[in-house]
């Protein structure tokens, strides 16, 4: 098994967008995708959170801040590019050749290099800057909220000025609502981002670059508002384990990519589309907002875990280490 993986996220289709859409580079949603994520996760935070959370002016940051990594994709800042760029996707078909993908970042790419030494026609592929680290990255934003929410909870005990914790906690919850959204875009889960690159292709999708960019920045541009999505938003729910939980988002998210093809095939990304690629976009992006509610909610609940005491190693006593020679 070996997968074409064309320059991602660069086609000429993204040359089209700079007459419709702001001189910033577009990639995962697009700016309005991304904001209408963010947005409609912010506004349905529910009174159990901190007020400071759904003010006015903390759903409006929460909002700007939804494209706020792709801001970070200029040639200007080249090894910034470089080293996040994979963050923003994975592809499950590559990444489930190490078996259940482990919990910590460095333990998979560990697993990809281990596996491409098992699998070496597939060793190239098998990078970790082509199979991505989307649920990795967005994990450990994850838990830097929940860090800034229980620093916020320390300092409100003590009656502190807790406005930078509050910042902090913006910050960390706008930009958690990133890769949320990026995870909840089919495309951003498997080799066929871009057109259709898997070796069989009964169905005769489209194989040639800028589906990704038609639909998930063109066409939402064009056609998307929150409204649209705000129906389809699920009910609250606390999240027993974000990790797993967030694999599985994935997994139901990458169930879809056909029926993304399906739709184009149907020229449901062309204009203002049909009835069923509008509904089909809506539901997809009130996945990314309740996905991101949920996760802003586990987090403050999560942060009122006390932290285990940390301790220095102790050292050994001097009487058990052997002196030379002796064994």
């Amino acid at each position: 098994m070996s997968f074409f993986h064309p320059r991602r996220f660069l086609s000429l289709a993204l040359a089209a967008l700079l007459c419709v859409l702001p001189a910033t580079p577009i990639f995962a949603w697009g700016p309005d995708g991304h904001r209408i994520v963010n947005r409609l996760a912010a506004e349905r935070l529910p009174a159990s959170v901190p007020e400071f959370l759904r003010t006015q002016a903390a759903i409006d940051e929460i909002e700007y801040l939804g494209p706020e990594p792709d801001r970070w994709r200029s040639a200007n800042e080249a090894e910034l590019n470089a080293a996040q760029a994979p963050e923003h996707f994975i592809d499950l078909e590559l990444a489930d050749m190490v078996g259940k993908l482990p919990r910590r970042r460095y333990d998979f790419i560990a697993a990809l290099y281990a596996t491409g030494l098992t699998h070496p026609d597939e060793a190239r592929d098998l990078r970790p800057e082509k199979v991505g680290l989307q649920p990795w990255v967005t994990n450990e934003v994850y838990q830097r909220l929940q860090a800034a929410l229980r620093e916020y909870r320390e300092q409100s005990a003590r009656h502190a000025d807790t406005r930078a914790a509050e910042a902090a906690a913006i910050f960390y919850a706008g930009w958690l609502g990133h890769y949320v959204g990026d995870g909840s875009m089919p495309l951003h889960t498997t080799v066929n981002y871009n057109g259709w690159v898997g070796k069989e292709n009964p169905n005769q999708y489209v194989t040639s670059p800028g589906i990704h960019s038609q639909w998930e920045s063109v066409f939402v541009h064009q056609n998307m508002k929150a409204a649209d999505a705000e129906p389809f938003v699920a009910p609250l729910k606390t999240l027993n384990d974000p990790f797993e939980d967030y694999i599985a988002y994935l997994r139901a998210s990458s169930v879809l990519v056909e029926r993304v093809y399906q739709l184009e095939k149907a020229h449901g990304f062309e204009g203002a589309g049909t009835a069923e690629s509008r509904q089909f976009t809506a539901q997809r992006l009130a996945a990314g907002a309740s996905e991101l509610r949920d996760m802003i909610v586990t987090a403050w609940e999560a942060s009122a875990r006390p932290v285990p005491a940390w301790h220095e190693p102790r050292p050994i006593p001097r009487s058990t280490v052997p002196r030379s020679g002796q064994q």
